[in-house]
């Protein structure tokens, strides 16, 4: 028994086993594999803004709000980083990112839109579950997207000498939200136990990703040494 994965380009990779961290995709790659149904996973928008290079003296570090317990993301704040994807500049700060349902996969501005993972999305109980919990929340986030200058009041709680015109539009990323039927969303480590024995699925590893890059790995590692019969833990 082993895996053989053909790539877009065609190309066919052969192995005796096999770890898949598929991200946004790790469902469908899953279920190809005769994996579990649930979680699906819902692609979520962060866009962020830019605060402009003469406002960089506000923020002296990171800036985050208290968590808010009943929404599943954590608001406005603020991230200095080296460089700037939309200037040269060598600092940047970020705001942000809000949390918006992306119309694809890989929809990284309200351009992308794919039918098919729209149409997968919809058709998630899930979704319409979560939807149903957090209508307000969702419509606000949508509508501060689309509005810039609606994002000012968030914005202005933390930093009031801000205004509009010392903000520009920044980066965006896409968060492969794990949602199961009741319309929860997964905030633990899952590993697909139906699949084939030569195949290790992680179907979920939530934030904070790279902060917790080693641990994450480690345990992988340990989850594919059991699985694959290695040996003990490391």
């Amino acid at each position: 028994e082993g895996v053989e994965i053909e790539c877009v380009n065609g190309t066919r990779l052969q192995s005796a086993r096999a770890i898949f961290c598929a991200g946004a995709f790790s469902d469908r790659l899953a279920r190809k594999a005769g994996g579990s149904h649930v979680p699906m996973i819902v692609p979520v928008r962060g866009e962020y803004l830019e605060l402009h290079e003469s406002q960089h003296h506000l923020v002296k570090g990171l800036i985050y709000p208290v968590p808010d317990p009943a929404v599943p993301f954590l608001g406005v704040h603020f991230t200095p980083t080296m460089g700037s994807v939309t200037t040269s500049a060598s600092r940047q700060v970020l705001v942000g990112p809000n949390a918006v349902l992306a119309m694809s996969r890989e929809g990284y501005s309200w351009s992308h839109i794919n039918p098919t993972d729209l149409l997968e999305a919809a058709s998630f109980p899930g979704l319409w579950k979560l939807g149903l919990k957090h209508w307000r929340f969702a419509f606000g986030e949508m509508y501060r997207s689309l509005v810039l200058s609606a994002q000012m009041k968030d914005i202005n709680m933390f930093l009031p000498a801000i205004k509009r015109s010392h903000l520009r539009r920044g980066r965006a990323g896409v968060r492969a939200q794990a949602l199961d039927v009741s319309g929860s969303l997964v905030d633990d480590f899952i590993f697909d136990e139906d699949c084939p024995q030569s195949q290790l699925h992680v179907r979920n590893a939530p934030s904070p990703g790279a902060t917790s890059s080693l641990a994450i790995a480690k345990m992988i590692v340990d989850k594919a040494v059991h699985r694959f019969g290695w040996g003990p833990p490391l």
